[in-house]
C-alpha cells in the first residue's frame, strides 16, 4: 500500500479543506447499514475532485473523512475501500448518471 493510501494522510489537510471535504461528504452521500454501493474510495475522491469546490486529496484522506463523517468501510485491508453508502444518494446518482 502507497502512503497517500493511509488514512492518516487526511492530518495533511488544513481545516479549511477538512471542512469542505466533510461538509461535501455530508452533502452527497447518506449512510445505510448495508454494503449496496460498488463505487470505491479512488472513484468517490475523484468525484470530489471534480466537483466545483474540490481539490485534489489523495485516497487515504478521501478514507479517513468519510470514517469521521461517520461511514463504516467493508474492509479495511483493502487499497480502496467501499463503505454503507445509499444507492440513492446525490453524489451515486451523480456518478452513474455521467
Amino acid at each position: 500500500m502507497y502512503e497517500t493510501d493511509l488514512p492518516k494522510q487526511y492530518d495533511l489537510l488544513t481545516l479549511e479543506q477538512q471542512s469542505i471535504l466533510c461538509a461535501w461528504i455530508k452533502e452527497n452521500f447518506f449512510p445505510v447499514k448495508s454494503f449496496t454501493c460498488s463505487s470505491t474510495s479512488y472513484g468517490l475522491k475523484e468525484a470530489f475532485e471534480n466537483s466545483p469546490n474540490g481539490f485534489y486529496i489523495s485516497n487515504g484522506m478521501f478514507k479517513q473523512a468519510m470514517k469521521l463523517c461517520g461511514f463504516v468501510a467493508k474492509d479495511e485491508s483493502q487499497i480502496n475501500w467501499t463503505f454503507n453508502i445509499s444507492k440513492k444518494s446525490p453524489g451515486i446518482s451523480n456518478l452513474l448518471n455521467k
